[in-house]
């Protein structure tokens, strides 16, 4: 089962919000880490991430 999150990333590019599809047991951290690299943010660039919806 999996649920759809949408995630805010705050980079060095700025406000990015993603959509991911993740586990129903995974945490909002593992969705913040899967909506960075899917959006193509480096480690180097990211700043901090939520999940908002």
């Amino acid at each position: 089962m999996t649920r759809r999150v949408e995630v805010e990333l705050r980079s060095a590019r700025g406000r990015v919000v993603e959509e991911v599809d993740v586990s129903v047991v995974a945490t909002d951290a593992a969705a913040v880490d899967m909506a960075r690299r899917q959006a193509g943010i480096s480690t180097a660039e990211f700043e901090t991430g939520r999940v908002i919806a």
